[in-house]
Formats: C-alpha cells, sequence, structure tokens
C-alpha cells in the first residue's frame, strides 16, 4: 500500500538527548524541527559546498545499515535437538 502523503517521509532517528537539545534550542527560536530540516535540505541544495562545511566536525560516526548479523554463538545452537 502506498502513502497518501504527497511526499515521502524521512525517518530519523538522532539519539533522544541530542533531539532534546535541538528541539531546546529551535523552541526557543520559535522554529519547529520539521521547518528546520527542511531549511537545512534546502540550503543545501543551493550551496552544497558551502552547507557541507559548516557541518565539517559535526558528522556522526557511521553505522551498519540494516538489520544486524546473527551472532556466531546464537547460531551455534540451530539445528541441533535434545532427547
Amino acid at each position: 500500500m502506498s502513502s497518501q502523503h504527497r511526499d515521502p517521509a524521512l525517518t530519523v532517528r538522532p539519539p533522544a538527548d541530542l533531539k532534546e537539545a535541538a528541539q531546546s534550542a529551535l523552541s526557543a527560536r520559535d522554529i519547529e524541527i520539521r521547518a528546520f530540516v527542511v531549511a537545512c535540505l534546502k540550503a543545501l541544495v543551493a550551496n552544497p559546498d558551502q552547507f557541507l562545511k559548516v557541518l565539517t566536525g559535526h558528522w556522526p560516526e557511521k553505522k551498519p545499515r540494516g538489520r544486524p548479523r546473527r551472532s556466531s554463538v546464537a547460531t551455534e545452537g540451530q539445528g541441533r535437538t535434545t532427547s
């Protein structure tokens, strides 16, 4: 089933403490977090090199995408039957 919305969702899960701090900083300036994200995307499109330069030093560590692999410990016992 496809979404009824015109624009697709963008799902991001920042750390809770970072999200709370960002919301606090934005609220103090009467800015919604959704509007901030859209403004950042517009700034990126308008001048990618300049905007990305501002973010130097703020990038999170890369995380593997997708489901984690099953550990060898979890798979060792599979297929065995006990009597």
